[in-house]
C-alpha cells in the first residue's frame, strides 16, 4: 500500500511511519519540519515532501497515487495556543481543509488524528457527542471533525477519524509532560506542578495508538469517529512521583508548586467501546513502561539537537 502520512518526522507519526515501513508499505512523508519535527525518528529511508499544509500549492504538488493518506500534522501544545491562535487555525483547520480538499479531487481515503481534548469540561466523550472545546488548540481539532464531515457529505471524501488521549512513548519531544520531567528531573532542575496537580489524564502508549490505526483501516466504517482510550488514569502528581520513584529521587525535593495553567480542564473522559467492538485493546501501560521511559530519555540527551 502506498501511504502519505502527514507530520511524519513527529512524534506520533514517526511511530506510525516506522510501522508501516516495517511491514513493507511504501511509505512518503509530508512535514514542515518545525521544531518538534526530527528526523532522527525515522527508522528507515523514506520519501520527503518538505511543505506546509496550510500552503495549498505545497500540497497539491505531491503524487496522486497514494492508497491513503493520514494527517497527523498538527499544532498541539494547548498553552501555546492561547499565545498565537492563528497558527493553530491555519494549520488544524485550514491545512486539513487543503488535504481534505486534495484527497477528494484524488479519491483518496484520508484518515485524521483528532484528540479527546474536544470535550474540555469534563462530560463524557463518545463518538456522537457535541464538542465542547475549552481553548484554541480543541477548538480548532472539533473544527477540523466538522470539515471531514462536510467534505464526506457534499464531495463524498471517504474519511476516518481517530481521537487520541494524551500519548506517551519513546522520541516524544521534552515539552509534553513525562520526557519534560523526566530531563529536568535528570538535569538536576525542579518539577513545576501547576496548581495543586490533582487534574487527572488517561495515557496511551504510543504503540497501542499505532495498533489501533491499524485496525481502523482494516476494520473501520467509513465516515465514523473512533475514541482510542485507555482505562488508565492519573493525575499530575501521581506522574510525578512515578519519576521521581524511578529516578531514586525524593518527591518533596524535587517539585515546586506554580499558578495552575489558564482555563485547565479537569477530566478527559473518553469512551473507546466502539473501537474495542472491533478488535482493539490497550496492551501496554505506564507503570510498566516508565523504567523504559527513563532509561531512554536520560540516554539520548541529544537526540533532538
Amino acid at each position: 500500500m502506498k501511504i502519505l502520512i502527514t507530520g511524519g518526522a513527529g512524534f506520533v507519526g514517526s511511530h506510525m511511519v516506522n510501522r508501516f515501513c516495517n511491514q513493507g508499505h511504501d511509505v512518503t512523508i509530508f512535514d514542515s519540519l518545525g521544531h518538534t519535527s526530527c528526523m532522527n525518528r525515522l527508522q528507515a529511508d523514506v520519501q520527503l515532501h518538505t511543505g506546509r499544509l496550510q500552503d495549498y500549492s505545497d500540497i497539491f504538488s505531491l503524487n496522486k497515487d497514494f492508497d491513503l493518506v493520514i494527517n497527523s500534522a498538527a499544532e498541539t501544545h494547548v498553552d501555546e495556543s492561547f499565545e498565537r491562535p492563528t497558527d493553530f487555525i491555519d494549520t488544524n483547520v485550514l491545512g486539513l481543509h487543503n488535504l481534505s480538499k486534495f484527497c477528494t479531487k484524488n479519491n483518496i481515503p484520508l484518515l485524521h488524528l483528532s484528540t479527546d481534548e474536544v470535550i474540555g469540561n469534563g462530560e463524557p466523550l463518545y463518538e456522537d457527542s457535541m464538542t465542547l472545546p475549552t481553548n484554541p488548540y480543541s477548538a480548532t481539532k472539533a473544527c477540523g471533525e466538522s470539515i471531514l464531515h462536510a467534505y464526506g457529505y457534499c464531495y463524498g471524501l471517504d474519511w476516518k477519524v481517530v481521537r487520541l488521549n494524551n500519548t506517551y512513548g519513546t522520541m516524544q519531544f521534552p515539552d509534553k509532560l513525562i520526557p519534560y520531567f523526566i530531563t529536568r528531573l535528570h538535569d538536576g532542575e525542579k518539577l513545576t506542578i501547576h496548581g495543586s496537580g490533582e487534574q487527572v489524564r488517561y495515557f496511551l502508549n504510543v504503540d497501542d495508538f499505532v495498533d489501533a490505526v491499524e485496525v481502523v483501516i482494516e476494520s473501520g466504517e467509513n465516515k465514523n469517529i473512533y475514541n482510542v482510550s485507555t482505562d488508565e488514569s492519573y493525575n499530575v502528581l501521581d506522574i510525578t512521583k512515578m519519576i521521581c520513584d524511578g529516578m531514586g529521587k525524593d518527591f518533596n525535593d524535587c517539585v515546586t508548586y506554580v499558578e495552575d495553567r489558564l482555563f485547565q480542564d479537569p477530566i478527559y473522559l473518553s469512551n473507546s467501546d466502539k473501537l474495542r467492538s472491533i478488535g482493539w485493546k490497550p496492551k501496554r501501560f505506564l507503570k510498566e513502561t516508565m523504567s523504559e521511559l527513563i532509561v531512554w530519555y536520560t540516554s539520548n540527551r541529544d537526540f533532538f539537537k
